[in-house]
């Protein structure tokens, strides 16, 4: 069933073509130090085409032959698959990402020129593969330079990678399937990390318990660097050290989300060290909690995340002014963007394989993405005191709170495919009483 999906985007693709061939590579390792690697992680692009997960293969499209998909991977070769493991090789490869045709992709140079032929342009990322559009440019180069051929061949090239992205802008039920098995690890390491959390604890022992918790649920890595920010920390927004002890009468803002089979799910969460909210603390936090609900109402077709945005924006600047951090009109700190000292991000992203996913925000006439069944997005509003603003409430300086949750737009509305993991005040403090060793 999912080859069939696979074909199916790949023949989507294939209409948007026209005249052109497209070209899109896998990932590759890539250096971590010397002669170690990072962790291989595909091409969120190629993977979303062929559901391909091996390294330096290269999909080739091709409108106007009667063979539409080519795909070339590497060869079987034993040495290699006793060092670095197995290979499907191209025979295999065909049968079993239904391919039309399948090489070795030490046959690229030699096989390409006949699939560009009768073809006018190349779709290719021109902005992340400078060393493939060297390549193919020679070989287009030399197909045809005197112009004598009696069959097109291209003398154009474009970006293929917005062509794929619009695509990935609607999920479909399998892409919905893979981000709710995230979901459902990330919930479950989110209250491993609520109950494990106590004064006097390191930033990293959290950070490490959640990373288990998410392989231990079938996760197969975290989606991005987890956040697991204490205190002041918490004030830097991509803040990723996570390496400081947690102290008594501090918030744990954790932004941490798993990723199933290449696809992602994000989601923060902010609780108090010790098991309790303060006054203020639960003053903010709930003033935090009604902008992102507020926002909710925002998570429908027809809207966009414009609209999200700014439902938030309104009620994060009434919280301001109930903090009696602004005398000014609501409107008059939305204008001035006085809000942005506190709230300085926007409340929502696109969400698939990518945590910000490749997909345009903006539609040819360059007006909002108006929200369809099957989009995926953020909603997460946060406030934020840096500790050394002066002119705030001793009280405040060095808090915060951000609260973000992913959201799939439904026929009619919405749906939270987050909304078990612990938000409101009561039920953040049962999680932190909870025994954490029921999460391993």
């Amino acid at each position: 069933m999912e080859n069939t999906n696979f074909k199916n985007r790949r023949y989507t693709t294939l209409s948007k073509l026209k005249d052109g061939v497209a070209i899109i590579p896998a990932a590759g390792y890539k250096t971590r130090s010397n002669d170690t690697e990072f962790t291989f992680r595909q091409n969120s692009n190629f993977k979303y085409l062929t559901g391909c997960n091996e390294p330096d293969a290269i999909l080739v499209l091709t409108p106007h032959l009667e063979k539409k998909d080519h795909l070339f991977v590497r060869p079987n070769d034993r040495l290699m698959e006793i060092w670095s493991g197995r290979r499907l090789g191209p025979e295999k490869s065909k049968e079993v990402f239904d391919m039309d045709e399948c090489y070795s992709i030490d046959d690229f140079q030699k096989v390409l020129p006949e699939l560009l032929k009768g073809h006018r342009e190349v779709f290719l990322d021109l902005f992340n593969e400078t060393e493939l559009l060297m390549k193919v440019r020679k070989i287009c180069m030399d197909l045809d330079p005197r112009g004598r051929l009696k069959t097109p061949t291209p003398k154009a090239f474009r970006h293929v990678s917005s062509l794929i992205e619009q695509q990935r802008l609607i999920k479909d039920q399998n892409e919905i399937l893979k981000m709710k098995k995230a979901a459902h690890a990330t919930n479950r390491a989110h209250r491993a990390a609520m109950a494990k959390a106590k004064v006097g604890a390191n930033e990293a022992e959290i950070f490490n318990l959640m990373e288990y918790v998410f392989r231990q649920n079938g996760a197969h890595s975290s989606a991005y660097e987890s956040i697991v920010a204490g205190g002041v920390n918490g004030t830097i927004l991509h803040y990723v050290q996570n390496n400081m002890q947690l102290a008594d009468g501090d918030m744990l803002l954790i932004d941490a989300g798993s990723e199933f089979d290449t696809y992602a799910s994000d989601v923060t969460r902010t609780f108090p060290i010790n098991g309790k909210y303060t006054g203020i603390q639960k003053e903010v936090y709930e003033i935090v909690l009604e902008a992102m609900k507020n926002s909710f109402s925002k998570c429908s077709p027809g809207h966009t995340l414009e609209e999200v945005h700014m439902e938030s924006v309104k009620s994060l600047s009434q919280g301001l002014r109930d903090l009696k951090i602004f005398k000014q009109s609501i409107d008059e700190i939305v204008e001035k963007n006085l809000y942005k000292e506190f709230y300085p991000h926007g409340t929502s992203h696109w969400l698939g394989m990518d945590v910000h996913d490749q997909n345009p925000y903006m539609d040819d006439d360059f007006r909002p993405i108006t929200f369809k069944e099957g989009m995926l997005f953020t909603v997460e509003p946060g406030l934020y005191f840096q500790p050394d603003n002066l002119d705030i409430p001793s009280e405040l300086r060095g808090m915060a709170v951000r609260i973000e949750d992913d959201i799939l737009i439904t026929e009619s509305s919405h749906e939270n495919l987050t909304a078990m993991i612990p938000k409101e005040v009561k039920e953040v403090e049962k999680a932190c009483e909870e025994n954490y060793e029921q999460f391993l």
